[in-house]
C-alpha cells in the first residue's frame, strides 16, 4: 500500500504542476495578446477600421514515463510576429522597417530569424554551395546563373529590394536576409512572419515605443527536456517543411509551425499538438487595435504517458555504454579482444503486454542540443542519430536456435530425448561441411539432447535439425514468432528485416539457394536480418508461451490539464505460436542451463533470480563478429525479456552483464508493482 500511496502522490503532483503551468500560460498569453497598442474610441464605428484574424498557438502536450515522471514538457516564451496587412500600411518602405527592427534587436542582443545562406557581409555562401530548392528558384527568378557567386547574388538581391547604395555591405546583408526569409516563409495576409523567438519584455516595449504596430507579441512554448536519456525514443521538434505543410495544411497547420520530426514527438503528434485558437480584431489605419471582435481560446495538446520506465532506461543506457567502454579498454592490452566496436542496441519488453520498458541505441546524444550539435552528429562515423533498436538489422546468430528447437520438437523431427552426436564437422553435404564452434579447439560436444545443445550452443546439433525440418518449415516458424515482420512499434523508421529463405537470398545477394544453406539458417546465420526490437519481441513471445503481442510505446494519453484519460493502449495479440507445454518447458530449460551451467554461467552463476538466456556470436563480412545476448526473468514466471546487440562485440557472453544490470534495476524498483494495483493508481 505504501507503493500505491507514493504512486498516487506522484501522479497527483504532476497533474497539479501541469494545471498550474497551463493557468500561467493562459494568463500570460492573454496579457501578451493585449500588449499591442489599443486605441480608446468613444464611437468605434466612426473610425475606418480593418478586421484582421490571426491564430493563437496551443501549448504542446508533455511526454512522461509510465509512472508520470516528466521527460519533455514546456516553458512559455514570447515571440515576435509581423502581420502583413498592417506591415503594408506603414509609411516606411520594407527595407526601412526591417532595418529599424534589426537595429532595435541589436541593442538588446536579440537574434532574429534569418535563413539567407550568406555570411555577415554577403561575400560567401554558408551552405557550401549546396543550395536548397527555394534559394535555387530565388536565383533563377532574378536572372542569375545557377553558379553565380555569393557576391553576385548579394548585389542582385540588394538591387531587387531597392536598398540604398550607401548602406554598408553588412547592413544590406541584414536587410536582405530578413526580406528573403519573409519570402521563404510565404509572408502574406494569410501567413504572419515569425521574426524573432524568445524575446524580452524590454525589447517588446522598445519596439512598441518606436511605433512598429505591425509587430505583434505571440506566446509560444519551448520544449524543456528533463532527461538526457531516451533521445531516440523522445525525438525532436522542427520547423515544418514544405512537404509536411502540403500534407498537413488541411489540418490547420501554418507555414511557420513546428512539428514532431521523429521519435515520440512525431509518432504522437496528433495527441501532443493541440488546437490553435483564433483572434479577430479591428485595426485603425495606423495599425492600432480598436476593438477585439472575437476570440476562440486555444486548446492545449494532450499529454502522453509512455511505457518506458525512466529509471530502467537510465540503467540500460549507462550499462551498455559502460560495458562497451570496458571492452574497448581491455582490447588496448589484449589484441585478441574486439577493437572495432561500432554501435549497439538494447531492448526490454514486458512479456505479457508487449510494452517496451526500455530501448537504447548506442552511441546516443543529448536531444536538447540536437540543432547546435547537428553537424557533429551528421559527420560522426558511428551514426549516433540512427536508432539501431528499430532500424539496425542484424543476423541473430545462436539466439535463433530456439526457433529451430521449437520447430523440430513441434514437427516431431526430434523429441526432448533425441540424442545427436556432435562430430565436430557436419559432413552430410559433400560440397559444404561446416563445423561446430568448439571444433576449433580440437574437441566436440559429443552426444547431446536438445536442451544440452541449447546450453552448449552446439552447431552440429542444429545443423541436423535444420536439415531434417527444411527451410520452408523453419522459415514459417521464424515468421510466426514475428521475425521479419514489423513489430507494431509506433516510431517511424522501423526496418522490417528478412527471414532466411530462397527468396530472401535471391533478393539480398542475387544468388540461388542451395541445399546446404539451410544449415546456416538453422543457427541464425545465412540471410536472417532482424532488428533488436524484433528479436526481443520474439523472446517475449517464446517465454510467455507463444502469445505474440504488438510492441508498443504509448501507454495512456491524458487531457492537457490531466483531468481525463483520452485513450488507453490495449495490448494487441498479433499471433499465437502453436507450442506444446513439453516443447515450452524443454526449450526454456535449455535457456536456464545457458545461464547456470553454459556459455553465460560466468555472469549468472549464483545470481539470486533464476534467469534464462542465450548467447550468440555472429560472423559478419568484415571485422570482429557481432555479439548478441537474450535473456528473460524470472525463470519460473517470466516478466521481462531483454536483448542486447553489439556490433563487432565478439562473443555474446561478453555483453551479458548488461542484462544482469537490467534485472538488478527492474527487480529492485517499482517496476514490479502488482499489475492490478498499478492500473488502479494511474486511471483515477
Amino acid at each position: 500500500m505504501e507503493k500505491k500511496r507514493n504512486f498516487v502522490w506522484r501522479i497527483a503532483l504532476v497533474g497539479l504542476l501541469s494545471g498550474l503551468l497551463s493557468f500561467i500560460m493562459c494568463a500570460r498569453l492573454f496579457k501578451l495578446e493585449m500588449s499591442a497598442p489599443t486605441v480608446s474610441v468613444a464611437d468605434p464605428s466612426s473610425v475606418k477600421t480593418t478586421a484582421y484574424s490571426y491564430s493563437v498557438p496551443a501549448a504542446r502536450g508533455g511526454i512522461y514515463d509510465r509512472y508520470g515522471r516528466p521527460l519533455v514538457t514546456n516553458t512559455v516564451q514570447s515571440d515576435l510576429v509581423i502581420d502583413y496587412l498592417i506591415y503594408k500600411r506603414l509609411p516606411q518602405s520594407s527595407a526601412e522597417i526591417v532595418s529599424g527592427l534589426t537595429e532595435i534587436c541589436r541593442r538588446f542582443s536579440q537574434e532574429w530569424i534569418d535563413e539567407f545562406p550568406l555570411n555577415a557581409d554577403g561575400s560567401e555562401f554558408t551552405d557550401g554551395g549546396e543550395h536548397g530548392k527555394f534559394l535555387s528558384d530565388f536565383i533563377k527568378n532574378r536572372g542569375l546563373d545557377p553558379d553565380a557567386s555569393a557576391s553576385e547574388l548579394m548585389e542582385k538581391a540588394a538591387d531587387y529590394y531597392s536598398l540604398p547604395s550607401d548602406w554598408s555591405p553588412q547592413k544590406q546583408r541584414t536587410v536582405v536576409g530578413v526580406l528573403y526569409t519573409m519570402a521563404k516563409q510565404a509572408f502574406s495576409n494569410l501567413t504572419p512572419y515569425l521574426f524573432a523567438r524568445d524575446v524580452s519584455t524590454e525589447l517588446i516595449t522598445a519596439i512598441a515605443e518606436e511605433g512598429y504596430t505591425c509587430v505583434r507579441v505571440q506566446s509560444s512554448t519551448q520544449r524543456v527536456y528533463h532527461t538526457t536519456y531516451a533521445a531516440h525514443i523522445l525525438g525532436r521538434l522542427g520547423k515544418i517543411s514544405s512537404d509536411e505543410y502540403d500534407r498537413l495544411k488541411d489540418q490547420g497547420y501554418g507555414y511557420n509551425d513546428t512539428v514532431g520530426k521523429d521519435g515520440a514527438e512525431n509518432a504522437f503528434e496528433s495527441i501532443l499538438r493541440g488546437i490553435p485558437g483564433k483572434t479577430t480584431a479591428a485595426y485603425d489605419p495606423e495599425g492600432n487595435i480598436v476593438e477585439v471582435l472575437s476570440r476562440t481560446d486555444p486548446i492545449a495538446g494532450g499529454n502522453v504517458l509512455l511505457t518506458i520506465d525512466l529509471d530502467l532506461q537510465k540503467t540500460v543506457e549507462d550499462s551498455l555504454a559502460s560495458q562497451i567502454a570496458s571492452m574497448l579498454k581491455e582490447a588496448e592490452t589484449n589484441p585478441s579482444k574486439p577493437q572495432d566496436i561500432a554501435g549497439a542496441a538494447a531492448v526490454v519488453i514486458k512479456v505479457d503486454t508487449g510494452e517496451i520498458l526500455a530501448m537504447a541505441s548506442y552511441p546516443t546524444y543529448d536531444v536538447s542540443k540536437f540543432y547546435s550539435i547537428y553537424n557533429d552528429l551528421a559527420s560522426d562515423p558511428l551514426s549516433p542519430m540512427l536508432n539501431r533498436a528499430i532500424s539496425g538489422r542484424y543476423s541473430p546468430g545462436s539466439v535463433f536456435k530456439m526457433v529451430t528447437a521449437v520447430a523440430g520438437l513441434e514437427t516431431g523431427v526430434i523429441t526432448a530425448d533425441t540424442v545427436i552426436k556432435d562430430t565436430g564437422r557436419y559432413t552430410y553435404y559433400k560440397d559444404y561441411q561446416p563445423t561446430c564452434w568448439i571444433y576449433a579447439y580440437g574437441v566436440t560436444h559429443g552426444n547431446l539432447t536438445v536442451k544440452e545443445a541449447i546450453r552448449d550452443s552446439c552447431n552440429v546439433y542444429f545443423y541436423e535439425v535444420g536439415r531434417l525440418i527444411g527451410i520452408d518449415t523453419l522459415s514459417e516458424y521464424a515468421r510466426s514468432f514475428g521475425l521479419g515482420s514489423y513489430t507494431g512499434i509506433e516510431l517511424s523508421g522501423e526496418a522490417r528485416g528478412y527471414v532466411a529463405s530462397p527468396e530472401a537470398k535471391k533478393q539480398l545477394t542475387g544468388a540461388a539457394w542451395i541445399g546446404g544453406d539451410v544449415l546456416g539458417a538453422a543457427i541464425g546465420q545465412s540471410v536472417h536480418l532482424y532488428t533488436p526490437v524484433q528479436l526481443c519481441n520474439y523472446i517475449a513471445t517464446l517465454v510467455n508461451g507463444g502469445t505474440r503481442y504488438n510492441a508498443h510505446l504509448l501507454r495512456y494519453s491524458l487531457s492537457g490539464d490531466f483531468s481525463s484519460v483520452l485513450s488507453v493502449t490495449e495490448s494487441v495479440v498479433e499471433n499465437t505460436v502453436k507450442m506444446s507445454r513439453d516443447t515450452y518447458q524443454t526449450v526454456l530449460e535449455g535457456m536456464l542451463e545457458v545461464t547456470e551451467n553454459g556459455t553465460a554461467s560466468a555472469v549468472f552463476k549464483n545470481y539470486p533470480i533464476h534467469v534464462g538466456g542465450k548467447t550468440g556470436s555472429v560472423e559478419v563480412s568484415d571485422g570482429t563478429a557481432n555479439s548478441v545476448f537474450c535473456a528473460f526473468a524470472p525463470y519460473d514466471d517470466p516478466e521481462i525479456a531483454v536483448v542486447i546487440v553489439v556490433e563487432h562485440g565478439g562473443s555474446g557472453n561478453a555483453i551479458a552483464p548488461v542484462a544482469r544490470d537490467t534485472f538488478d534495476a527492474y527487480f529492485a524498483s517499482d517496476s514490479s508493482l502488482d499489475e492490478t494495483e498499478e492500473e488502479n493508481t494511474i486511471i483515477w
